[in-house]
């Protein structure tokens, strides 16, 4: 009886030791297949970085002129009715709007952040200018102020005629 137990515990050693031999453990709770190596992990490139996006889409490009070997570009913001004129590397619209370079050739103006602008094609029509004021349009006739003094004692009471006021021709 002890020689079955002796062989048994033998055999029950010889297969365990066989097993860790080999470095496999078999477990019987494994899915099939699961032991098979891994494949290696997909490695994707970095997406491409998005375009620059727009400082100010209300920011136009209005006029360029040289001036003793120097550019001046007139910059015009729709959205305050505010423009001036800037040399490269001044800045515009409290320092959100700077002005990198200039390709004389384009007419391209390149501003910080990757934005560039160009000059619009006329419409060759007029503009009317801005002001806080209507203007009124004069009248053609003559008008007459009498004076609110009291005539002294004596004298006849006065008119002033003022006379009608002088336009220059109109500018082509």
């Amino acid at each position: 009886m002890m020689f079955i137990q002796f062989k048994t515990f033998l055999c029950l050693g010889i297969c365990f030791f066989c097993s860790n031999s080999h470095g496999q453990k078999i477990n019987p709770f494994e899915r099939p297949g699961s032991r098979q190596p891994k494949p290696p992990p997909i490695i994707r490139p970095a997406p491409p970085p998005p375009a620059p996006k727009s400082i100010n889409p209300n920011i136009e490009l209005r006029g360029i002129f040289k001036f003793r070997d120097e550019w001046h570009f007139s910059l015009f913001n729709r959205g305050t009715n505010k423009g001036a004129w800037l040399k490269i590397g001044e800045s515009f619209d409290e320092g959100k709007v700077e002005i990198e370079g200039f390709n004389p050739e384009t007419d391209e103006l390149k501003l910080r952040g990757g934005m560039s602008l160009t000059l619009k094609n006329s419409n060759k029509s007029v503009l009317p200018v801005p002001s806080g004021q209507p203007v009124k349009k004069p009248s053609k006739s003559q008008r007459v102020v009498t004076a609110p003094r009291l005539p002294s004692p004596g004298a006849r009471p006065r008119t002033i005629t003022i006379p009608a006021r002088v336009n220059s021709p109109p500018k082509k």
